[in-house]
Formats: C-alpha cells, structure tokens, sequence
C-alpha cells in the first residue's frame, strides 16, 4: 500500500484544520472545521509555521487528526496503516512535511 497519498493528504488536512483553528480565534467564533475548504491553498503559510513550531510527535498527532477529519473514504487504510504500519506512515509524514516546509522561506 503507498504512504505517500496518505502523507499528503494528512499533512494538507493538518494544515487545514490549523487553519480553521486560527479563523475560529481570529473571528471569535466556534471551531467547526469546514471539510469543503480543506484543499484550499490560501493561507497556507501561517500554519505551517505554527506546524513547525511543534515537536515532530506533535505535529504528527495533528496529521493524524487532520486526516480523520476528511470525508474520503479512506479512514479504514489510514486507520490500518496507523495501526501495523505506524513507523513506515511517520516516515512517509517526515518526507511529505519536509516539502511542504522547502516551498517556504522561513526567515
């Protein structure tokens, strides 16, 4: 089975929720993340730098948590994947995450 789908999509839906979480705050408002906006680029580079901010276990929970969130389908995988092949998943996280935060200059 490949990780890398997995490792994006969790990674995207990461930032996602970050990014609804940041709004809620912003907009003093409930936190009720909006699946439909889950792939939208905008306002990517505010939580990537709070991701960053994270330990790699914490940013990991998050990619885990954010990929729960999504309605794909493919939670039964994921979870399967998180249960057996928890290790090959972190690692596929680490490539996906490195890419993400190479698209940024970090000052």
């Amino acid at each position: 089975m490949p990780i890398e789908p997995f490792a994006e999509s969790a990674v995207e839906a990461a930032l996602w929720l970050v990014r609804e979480s940041m709004d809620a705050v912003a907009n003093k408002t409930d936190f009720d993340p909006d699946p439909a906006r889950c792939f939208q680029v905008l306002g990517r580079l505010p939580a990537i730098r709070q991701l960053e901010e994270l330990t790699e276990e914490q940013r990991h929970d998050m990619f885990v948590e954010g990929f729960r969130h999504l309605l794909n389908g493919a939670q039964g995988p994921f979870e399967l994947l998180l249960a057996k092949h928890k290790e090959i998943l972190w690692e596929g996280f680490r490539q996906r995450w490195k890419v993400v935060v190479d698209e940024v200059p970090f000052p």
